[in-house]
């Protein structure tokens, strides 16, 4: 406590005191004008001493300690002495029913006073510990709603401070200890099974009184209480992240398995009709190598999804930028798409214009690769594949539509996430795992673009991105 608070309380007690004399002389006086006016009237002298009493009574009443209540008694028994007692106006005593009479009278008053005054101690410590009740109840309730390690302790500490006016700190198990002031009292900090941490509050060897000690422990057991909580929280959603991480594992093993297997049987079975057939029509022959080169870049397009999502998952900057021409990344995509153009009516719209843009040239070209490969998946033999470059704003912007079955409608965003597929099915079916559009949102985000997916008025769908890009020049 520094000394302009000291100064201010000290202020206080003076301005308090002072009330309390005022008061103890305006109920002096009034009691002795009353006990003057029924003087006058005949009253006797032994209930004229009862208003002196009653004005003991209140000033115990008004005043804080029983002082003022002695101070009164002594007073009242004087002026009873020298204004109502023969011979009046001195201060001898002739009759000894008056001795005995003033006697009891500051024997009761003096009882009366300290009654009054332990009736008042009692009453403020009730108060006291009604709001201290009460500061406890809010705090228990803030500790319920508040999440979040760093924001319980930060709580906690606050309340500390509001309400015994020391800083502290708080350092859990694990941790180095909290730089601070000189001079403190340690509380641990205890969960349901161990001790979390500890708290140190700095007194700077000024010690703390009962009061404060109580509110210290009870926020240091609030804030045990709700870090438990929160390292249980953190446990389970461990848990859950292990249990959702096993799930995943296993549904990539099932789609890797099947999305591998179904090439493989098609090109081992083309490889033994060409073994088993060596006197084959040629053309035969070329529709089955092209059979069997389709299938092996399918299996080359899931092996490059798979290796992509991996450096993707693993976390860190897993892309490598240059300046590429971005039309010679879509040419370069539209190779790895077999049968593009024989089974589907293809057809690519370019600017003017060279559009220049700092990228992955290998992951933009997936990405295009992807929604190239999902348009062949989704439209049948013969459908329209259309690709479109063009630049608005200082932004290259890739277009991808087609005429087939299109998006279920409400799984626009959905279809980005990993092993969602676009016509809702699980991982296991034959249109692939659902990494490919999985991908395609996380390159294009983490080169500062955005892509999205909408349904085409004349039917089938419509994928959109856009880059950060300029013309060459």
């Amino acid at each position: 406590m520094n000394e302009k608070a000291k100064r201010q309380i000290m202020k206080v007690l003076k301005s308090e005191r002072l009330a309390c004399v005022i008061r103890t002389i305006l109920i002096l006086s009034a009691a002795a004008l009353v006990c003057f006016y029924l003087h006058g009237a005949g009253v006797m002298k032994e209930n004229i001493l009862m208003v002196f009493l009653i004005g003991i009574l209140l000033i115990g009443a008004l005043t804080s300690g029983y002082e003022y209540g002695i101070a009164g008694a002594v007073i009242s028994v004087l002026m009873f002495n020298y204004f109502f007692t023969v011979p009046v106006h001195t201060f001898a005593i002739m009759n000894p029913d008056d001795v005995v009479l003033m006697f009891f009278f500051l024997v009761v008053s003096c009882i009366s006073s300290g009654m009054t005054e332990r009736f008042q101690r009692q009453l403020a410590i009730a108060e006291e510990n009604e709001r201290a009740a009460r500061r406890m109840s809010e705090m228990s309730e803030k500790f319920i709603n508040v999440m979040g390690t760093q924001r319980i302790i930060a709580l906690g500490l606050e309340y500390i401070r509001e309400n015994t006016g020391y800083n502290a700190a708080v350092r859990l198990n694990g941790e180095n200890e909290p730089a601070g002031e000189n001079g403190y009292i340690t509380f641990p900090i205890g969960g349901v099974m161990q001790q979390i941490g500890e708290l140190k509050v700095f007194t700077v060897d000024k010690g703390m009184s009962a009061e404060q000690e109580i509110f210290i422990r009870a926020a240091a057991g609030q804030m045990g209480i709700a870090l438990d909580r929160e390292l249980i929280y953190a446990e389970q959603e461990k848990t859950k992240l292990q249990v959702e991480q096993e799930h995943l594992k296993s549904s990539m093993l099932r789609s890797i398995s099947h999305d591998f297997r179904t090439p493989l049987t098609g090109i081992i079975g083309d490889c033994d009709l060409i073994l088993a057939s060596r006197q084959t029509d040629p053309s035969e022959k070329e529709k089955l190598v092209r059979d069997i080169r389709e299938q092996s870049m399918w299996l080359t397009r899931t092996m490059e999804n798979i290796l992509s999502m991996t450096r993707i998952e693993s976390g860190g900057d897993f892309i490598e930028k240059d300046q590429e021409v971005i039309e010679d990344l879509i040419y370069e995509a539209e190779k790895h798409i077999a049968g593009l153009r024989e089974s589907r009516r293809f057809r690519n719209v370019m600017p003017e214009e060279l559009l220049v843009a700092d990228v992955d040239a290998g992951l933009i070209v997936q990405v295009i690769v992807n929604l190239l490969d999902n348009a062949m998946k989704n439209t049948k033999e013969g459908g329209m594949i259309r690709l479109s470059l063009s630049r608005r704003d200082q932004k290259a912007y890739v277009v991808v539509e087609d005429d087939g079955s299109g998006i279920e409608p409400g799984k626009e965003q959905q279809i980005f996430e990993e092993f969602v597929s676009m016509n809702g099915k699980g991982p296991d079916q034959k249109h692939g795992m659902g990494l490919g559009l999985a991908i395609c949102r996380e390159v294009v985000e983490a080169h500062g673009g955005k892509i999205w997916a909408e349904n085409r008025l004349e039917g089938g769908a419509r994928f959109t991105f856009w880059l950060n890009a300029k013309t060459a020049g």
